[in-house]
């Protein structure tokens, strides 16, 4: 099994408490024995964004047939209070614009690649404005989020990173829940690769 990423998240700037917001979903996690007390930095690869927690007796309850994510080397929940750059969605074949509907193919080399750098360049700059980015076929400026698939999102100021946690299983709904209580209000999810 190759390692992935399932991010819950919030494509804003970082808030100057997303460090108590995390802190209050890490307690309730802790609470609910979803993660573990202790922090673990190695459940995760690379150099943490924040507190990383391995899952807990509750989260293989709540896996269910999927409980074998506990015995990965990397299983961690990584609380990101920094800017998250979430590259799954520019791993793909094509680019999509939002405003005129045209898509770029990876085929086409040289444009493929300008409108990944125009990407890259802003989200380098940590620009969440709605004018960030500018189409190279249309010309209209758009956000860097636009060209995420709709639901998913680059670039984030905080949220929470999950380690080959199972999708689409209630222990994955309990740390969504989770932190959408703490935060008071919905975020995004989105599979993604870091770099």
């Amino acid at each position: 099994m190759s390692d992935s990423v399932w991010y819950f998240a919030y494509p804003e700037p970082t808030p100057p408490d997303a460090a108590a917001l995390l802190g209050g979903t890490i307690a309730d996690l802790v609470g609910q024995g979803i993660i573990r007390r202790d922090q673990d930095p190695e459940a995760i690869l690379g150099e943490p964004r924040g507190p990383v927690h391995r899952p807990a007796q509750g989260a293989v309850a709540l896996a269910g047939p999927y409980d074998s994510f506990m015995e990965l080397l990397t299983n961690g929940a990584e609380f990101c209070g920094s800017l998250i750059f979430n590259y799954g969605p520019l791993n793909a074949g094509t680019l999509e614009c939002r405003h005129c509907g045209v898509t770029i193919s990876d085929q086409d080399t040289e444009a493929f690649d300008d409108q990944i750098n125009e990407i890259g360049e802003r989200v380098a700059d940590a620009d969440f404005s709605d004018g960030a980015v500018r189409c190279i076929t249309c010309g209209v400026d758009t956000a860097v989020n636009d060209w995420a698939a709709e639901g998913g999102f680059i670039l984030a100021g905080f949220g929470v990173g999950l380690w080959n946690w199972p999708y689409g299983t209630p222990v994955m709904d309990a740390v969504r829940d989770s932190l959408e209580r703490n935060v008071g209000r919905p975020g995004l999810a989105s599979d993604g690769y870091r770099i």
